[in-house]
């Protein structure tokens, strides 16, 4: 397996389930599932009155069934989600009956953490239904993902930038993920942007994972693009206000805590990149390389929380 794609492709998945709900989580576990399981897994789907038999998915081979809970921004309503727990729960094993050897609540939400309530609902009815049952959650379905043939992953999510992408990075995809980086500008855009330690060191300082090197060090290949696209803005001004954007964001995701290889990630995904289209992804990369490298970022503490 290429550690690098994985990496990336599981980065956009990442970046993916943070957008999905309801019916649309669920068919993208559908697919994965499909994808991993083949004939092994059936996807479902309701039947007007007669409705999906509170499945949607069932695995053979073990007698699972699966069922789906995407609620919007990936906030779980307690209320509501015991009683989804509930029903479903009760109604798999009402369809299913021995067929039922194995019960999944396939859960998207936020920071990928179940209200402690949901867990011990799960726990009480599979006692007392005597069928082992438990939560399946973003983070296990990446591990599904990454157990994908590498062809699968490619095909769902893309692969990562290579150094002979950056050749063909466009002025227009240079564009787009400026324009969103200039949106985020929080600070005196008349603020000098001193240049700050070169990239080798800021990797070193900070601890930063193979992976994120390794990206850092492709987008460095294409900076040289990036500063020509900057040198022929109009105003002479621009790029000091995207480099006040783009700080800003960073300011943002250290005030949250996030690691600096977290950060790294979050960065990119704000430049528009994490995709699945390579030109966009590759111009993205090259321009957060590009600020990482030339602001004062990822070695000052912000409000008073170490990088």
């Amino acid at each position: 397996m290429n550690e690098f794609d994985w990496e990336w492709q599981r980065l956009r998945a990442e970046s993916e389930f943070k957008d999905l709900e309801g019916d649309a989580f669920e068919t993208r576990f559908q697919s994965i599932a499909k994808s991993l399981w083949q004939e092994d897994f059936t996807p479902t789907i309701p039947m007007g009155v007669r409705g999906d038999l509170k499945c949607d998915g069932f695995r053979a081979s073990t007698g699972t069934v699966y069922q789906c809970y995407g609620p919007r921004y990936g906030q779980a309503n307690v209320d509501g989600a015991l009683a989804k727990i509930d029903a479903d729960f009760r109604g798999a094993k009402a369809h299913w009956g021995p067929r039922l050897r194995e019960w999944k609540f396939v859960v998207n939400l936020y920071r990928d953490k179940l209200p402690s309530e949901l867990v011990l609902k799960i726990e009480q009815l599979a006692e007392e239904l005597e069928v082992p049952a438990g939560p399946l959650t973003r983070s296990d379905i990446l591990d599904l993902i990454k157990g994908l043939p590498a062809e699968e992953r490619v095909r769902l999510y893309g692969r990562a930038p290579m150094a002979t992408d950056m050749a063909r990075i466009t002025y227009a995809n240079l564009g787009r993920a400026l324009t969103l980086i200039r949106r985020a500008i929080a600070t005196d855009p008349n603020e000098p942007v001193p240049l700050s330690a070169d990239l080798v060191t800021k990797m070193t300082f900070n601890a930063l994972s193979n992976a994120t090197r390794h990206f850092l060090s492709i987008g460095q290949t294409g900076v040289a693009k990036v500063e020509e696209y900057l040198h022929d803005q109009p105003d002479p001004e621009e790029p000091e206000r995207m480099a006040q954007g783009f700080k800003a964001r960073y300011a943002e995701c250290v005030t949250a805590g996030l690691e600096p290889d977290q950060t790294f990630k979050e960065m990119v995904v704000f430049a528009g990149g994490v995709t699945g289209d390579a030109e966009r992804d590759t111009a993205a990369l090259a321009i957060v390389t590009r600020f990482f490298v030339t602001c004062q970022i990822f070695e000052i503490p912000v409000m008073g929380v170490a990088p």
